[in-house]
């Protein structure tokens, strides 16, 4: 795989914080079981896109949030921050505490929002060189 189609960021769900909701539909539940596994995407616009996405709204609901995922550096899985969603709001929380986000926490509200802001993290803690910081 050339370095052009090699994704550049990792979703999973991570933890859940206070059971599953009993309200899920199918779509939902399939997606959730999806994000158990490692999804890959090849740049911070596709993953913005899908955090904001009615599919992604619909899974994590719109009153307090009750899933983590990790969202990771595709080439070194342990370069990673925490993914806490709830309906059109997105916080990025840096458990690594790269110093990044200011107190290590960003919350995104839109779509672009969320781009620059995974954008800056990835760009903070890989070196294109190939080194990680």
């Amino acid at each position: 795989m050339d370095e052009q189609q090699r994704p550049l960021l990792t979703l999973c769900k991570s933890s859940i914080i206070d059971g599953v909701p009993e309200d899920l539909n199918e779509k939902s539940l399939a997606l959730m079981e999806t994000l158990s596994s490692l999804c890959s995407f090849h740049n911070a616009a596709d993953l913005a896109g899908f955090l904001f996405s009615e599919m992604f709204d619909s899974l994590v609901g719109d009153d307090e949030p009750w899933i983590v995922f990790e969202l990771g550096i595709f080439r070194d899985h342990k370069k990673m921050i925490e993914v806490i969603a709830v309906k059109g709001s997105i916080t990025l929380a840096d458990s690594q505490s790269s110093g990044v986000f200011e107190n290590d926490v960003i919350v995104c509200n839109t779509s672009a929002e969320a781009e620059i802001a995974i954008m800056r993290w990835h760009d903070f803690v890989y070196d294109d060189s190939g080194r990680f910081q």
